[in-house]
């Protein structure tokens, strides 16, 4: 999962990340250490970042086509 990647690359922190999502800034950071989270979190992280499910979904560091 790109979360963190791509998190970073639109200049989010996690604190700030966590207020555009509604999600807790501990999920968050479990989540980016883990690499998978529940497709509810997944469509909302997709959504708030502009991108696919599956470009979220993709392995850290993986570049799109």
């Amino acid at each position: 999962m790109r979360l963190k990647q791509l998190r970073l690359a639109q200049g989010y922190s996690v604190p700030q990340f966590s207020k555009l999502t509604n999600i807790p800034v501990r999920t968050i950071e479990d989540i980016e250490k883990r690499g998978d989270c529940k497709l509810s979190y997944a469509k909302i992280f997709a959504e708030s970042l502009g991108v696919s499910i599956d470009e979220l979904a993709k392995e850290e560091g993986a570049v799109g086509k």
